[in-house]
């Protein structure tokens, strides 16, 4: 561990520069750094420890131990070297070309026309200094060089080592460059996250957002419906559930979630029972190395009037800010079970109007459909429901009257969702209205 916390930030840099675990650990093992047993570091290891080592300089816990490190400092300095030249041959094939041409241009020295041609342009060297190494692969600038001292050729390293992405760590990865990503997440069941998961897929296309689906159940729900083209299903087995929270396994499942993340436009659905184990990956893997604090991720908590449900999803929406601070908390007050106003004099009541005013949650309504002809229309897409007719429902079975009826409360109420939906979905993934929602809104959808 204390050779991993003296080699963190060379160690951050390999992994930014596509370095895998392995390929890290080899690195390190070359240069003697090992573990306790002289062995080399293990890739699980290196990623375990370095990750902790993160934490504890988030947390200010490891600051005064770097001087009374263990690693040789030739050792550390090495390291160093190796990450600056991780993931750059094309620089190291540069540098190598530019060494031979500063041995041969002492052989251009002897030669009787050039020292009269190179003396007008030794006046001007020191001006265009910064310059010449641009310059130095054209032919014609060898003559220029051949009497310059060789003092500049070993700075052009530097040069390319202060550029911005390679003089920091994990900033430049982090929120700022990473598109929008929604959770649909609380561990209780039945508290509608299928059915809140399915009234975003349906906003998102009716107002033409290009998304990504990631569904995490034991059997396919939005899979089914929308099929595997546009929901990817990752099946929770019951042996999964006995590996969950446990061995290398249990972490190497979650960590494909890790660069999804930096590259967003994406919705996840969590079964029940599944978000707790979400949370024990973040908590020891690094996840503010893909996300920074969180300001591009949005967390959907569906509740219900039942204690449960409520207590799960308060105890989830508290996880939340652990692992992301800058996230934005959603809590779906979900009225299939019953209006929340019965609770307004509750613990629960409080508890929300107090996550509100400190912790900025934001709290919508999802209000169960009364429709009639609902019951018959529990196996369509609600984006396909949206563009019904009377006529679609007539051949379902029902009489003009009630599908009359039926089309205008459906309609009131995906309206409503869509209003209290869109905003989240154009600001996760950072766009607006396009032509296809302009189109969808003539042609009736709602």
């Amino acid at each position: 561990m204390q050779a991993v916390r003296e080699s963190y930030a060379d160690i951050g840099l390999m992994r930014e520069r596509g370095l895998s675990w392995a390929e890290i650990s080899d690195v390190l093992a070359k240069l003697g750094v090992t573990a306790r047993d002289n062995q080399p570091i293990s890739p699980v290891t290196l990623r375990s420890a370095f990750f902790l080592v993160g934490n504890e300089g988030r947390d200010g816990g490891a600051d005064g131990e770097e001087e009374s490190g263990t690693t040789p400092r030739e050792t550390l300095d090495a390291v160093h070297r190796a990450a600056l030249a991780a993931g750059q041959p094309n620089d190291a094939e540069d540098n190598t070309a530019a060494e031979p041409e500063a041995e041969l241009a002492p052989v251009a020295e002897p030669e009787p026309n050039a020292v009269p041609e190179a003396v007008p342009e030794q006046e001007i060297s020191p001006a265009p200094a910064p310059d010449i190494p641009a310059l130095s692969v054209t032919p014609f600038a060898e003559p220029a060089v051949s009497l310059d001292e060789p003092a500049p050729f070993p700075q052009e390293p530097a040069l390319h080592v202060s550029t911005p992405q390679d003089s920091t760590t994990n900033r430049p990865w982090k929120g700022d460059r990473m598109l929008g990503t929604i959770f649909v997440l609380n561990d209780r069941g039945g508290v509608g996250k299928t059915l809140l998961s399915h009234h975003l897929m349906a906003t998102a296309m009716l107002e033409g957002l290009q998304l990504k689906v990631v569904e995490y159940e034991v059997n396919e729900r939005l899979n089914r419906l929308f099929g595997p083209e546009v929901v990817e299903h990752r099946r929770i087995t019951q042996d999964f559930m006995n590996m969950m929270g446990s061995g290398d396994g249990f972490y190497e499942f979650w960590d494909q979630i890790g660069p999804e993340l930096q590259r967003g436009g994406r919705l996840y659905d969590f079964g029940g029972n599944i978000s707790q184990w979400f949370f024990n990956w973040a908590e020891v893997s690094g996840f503010d190395y893909y996300v920074g604090e969180g300001e591009r991720l949005t967390f959907m908590v569906p509740v219900t009037v039942d204690l449960a449900s409520l207590s799960t999803g308060m105890n989830t929406l508290e996880r939340i800010a652990t692992i992301a601070p800058k996230a934005k908390r959603v809590l779906v007050e979900n009225g299939f079970s019953g209006p929340f106003s019965q609770l307004d004099d509750s613990q629960y009541a409080r508890r929300k109007a107090e996550m509100v005013e400190r912790e900025g949650v934001e709290v919508i309504s999802m209000a169960p459909c009364t429709a009639p002809a609902w019951a018959r229309l529990t196996g369509h897409r609600i984006d396909e429901v949206a563009q019904m007719t009377r006529e679609d429902l007539v051949k379902l079975g029902m009489t003009p009257p009630v599908a009359s009826r039926s089309l205008i409360i459906i309609h009131e109420w995906l309206r409503t969702m869509r209003q209290a939906l869109s905003p989240y979905l154009r600001d996760a993934f950072n766009q607006t209205a396009g032509p296809a929602a302009k189109t969808g809104a003539r042609q009736g959808a709602l």
